[in-house]
């Protein structure tokens, strides 16, 4: 009995013709056709790694996003240092105590 939904009869047909694709399917070709679909063919390199105005190979471009992460790396390196400067200064004997808790631990790890 055919359905009045052509919407339902299309997904059926499709889930049929991928039962059987599936059933005769060589395991070399399912993976072929997984790794094709999931890289592409074109340019993988521009993909994974995009050129920007100004760099003309992918070494400059990595030189590029290193030195953009290093910064963003210390700015986060000196903000911390920058809270820390304050909380010390808030706190100082908390500050104190948690110097003389590290060094007691440093001191008996270092004995050993």
């Amino acid at each position: 009995m055919p359905s009045d939904n052509p919407a339902k009869e299309s997904l059926e047909l499709e889930q049929r013709a991928q039962r059987h694709a599936a059933l005769h399917r060589d395991p070399d070709a399912e993976l072929s056709a997984a790794l094709e679909g999931t890289f592409p063919a074109s340019d993988p390199v521009s993909v994974q790694a995009p050129v920007t105005a100004g760099s003309s190979s992918l070494a400059e471009w990595v030189v590029d996003e290193t030195e953009e992460i290093a910064e963003s790396a210390g700015e986060r390196v000196t903000e911390l240092q920058h809270m820390l400067a304050d909380e010390i200064r808030a706190r100082p004997l908390i500050a104190v105590s948690w110097a003389l808790a590290a060094g007691a631990i440093l001191g008996f790890l270092a004995s050993r």
